[in-house]
């Protein structure tokens, strides 16, 4: 068997990461990947580290075509996007893969994904105040406060990820 298809739903990227590279351990490689449904293809373990990152425009738009061609020249290969998000890998060498070196790159991003949840948890917000009013769908009503319910978990603790970060930074600032 050369490829196969996997179905898994994450909320923390860091988690999927740590997934997508123990699928490399085991030479498994990312080739596509659509809303849960990932794809990979069999190869030589542990050639590759995976690392995900949400954009802050969509893949198509110039910035972000200029990171992928800055990416490219660290050799670092864009395997897929999906929306914001893009999924990367690079070659397994001595030197860890990073994305980002300092605190204030990674307070950004974790900033520009707790923005994306705080915009899906409003929305859901709005679909939970419209279905009130509409006795049709009021089953949908319980799918969007779930979603609602959940975010807010994991808002929460995304919050608590970026306020760590600055603590972490203050510390190093102080050395």
């Amino acid at each position: 068997m050369n490829s196969k298809t996997v179905y898994r739903f994450f909320v923390d990227y860091v988690k999927e990461e740590v997934w997508l590279n123990e699928m490399a351990n085991q030479g498994w490689y990312l080739q596509r990947f659509r809303l849960g449904r990932y794809v990979f293809i069999k190869g030589e373990p542990g050639m590759y580290t995976y690392r995900i990152e949400l954009l802050e425009n969509m893949p198509k738009h110039p910035k972000s075509q200029e990171y992928f061609e800055f990416l490219e020249e660290m050799d670092i290969e864009v395997v897929d996007t999906s929306f914001r998000w893009v999924f990367l890998r690079k070659r397994t060498s001595e030197e860890p893969f990073h994305l980002y070196s300092d605190f204030d790159s990674q307070i950004h991003h974790e900033h520009r994904i707790l923005q994306l949840y705080k915009v899906i948890f409003f929305v859901n917000i709005i679909a939970v105040l419209i279905n009130l009013f509409n006795p049709i769908s009021d089953t949908m009503i319980w799918f969007n406060l779930a979603i609602v319910t959940g975010l807010s978990f994991v808002m929460q603790r995304q919050d608590r990820k970026i306020r760590t970060l600055r603590g972490l930074r203050k510390i190093a600032e102080q050395d």
